[in-house]
């Protein structure tokens, strides 16, 4: 693991950004390659991948709240019928890869599944995956990274360009780390499903 930043802890840090460099995200590394500025290029530099890789060590404007940025998974099931530029009865796999099978638990819930596992059925939508429940079949990161990931890319759909990941980004670093591989960040630094989650979950709050 890269050693912690000795940059001293600004007042009223983001506890977003603690939960990054406990994650082993605040590397120093400056990714400047990363992301597109004409797109980006609105995004408040501190919540961006490269500003979380830095620890935000070169000046690039005011700091704000990266968890202000987004809205939660939580929201996103309360708000089916505003989703932005996506249908919620899209197949997951249909934005993403081919990651999930579902089983029924309620009415109004189902539980994830690896993909062809024992009395599941294949194909769950945008928003089963989203209203799954805590509950998991046998596989890595289910199905917490699967809410984060259809969140995020709502978010990334609603709020461009002040938000810091584009959908292309989302469903690309979701596909890198379902199975346990990693995202590489640049030549040198790769995020494992843990590390992209965490990084997917300061970006937005509770609400």
């Amino acid at each position: 693991m890269n050693n912690p930043l000795s940059k001293p802890v600004r007042e009223q840090p983001d506890l977003s950004r603690r939960r990054l460099a406990k994650g082993g995200l605040a590397l120093p590394v400056v990714l400047a390659t990363l992301a597109s500025k004409p797109v980006l290029g609105a995004a408040p530099y501190n919540c961006t991948i490269s500003g979380a890789l830095s620890g935000n060590t070169s000046t690039h404007g005011e700091e704000m709240r990266c968890s202000s940025l987004g809205r939660s998974p939580g929201y996103w099931k309360e708000h089916d019928s505003v989703w932005p530029n996506i249908d919620p009865n899209t197949a997951f796999k249909d934005v993403f890869v081919d990651a999930y099978w579902w089983i029924s638990q309620n009415a109004n819930a189902v539980e994830l599944c690896p993909a062809q596992y024992l009395n599941c059925s294949p194909d769950p939508t945008l928003i089963q995956v989203l209203t799954s429940t805590a509950g998991m079949r046998p596989n890595l990161n289910y199905p917490a990274l699967g809410r984060a990931a259809v969140a995020s890319l709502l978010n990334a759909y609603q709020f461009a360009p002040d938000y810091p990941l584009t959908p292309a980004r989302v469903v690309a670093m979701f596909n890198a780390v379902y199975l346990g591989g990693t995202y590489q960040v640049n030549p040198t630094t790769s995020w494992n499903a843990a590390q992209v989650m965490i990084y997917f979950e300061s970006l937005y709050g509770t609400m």
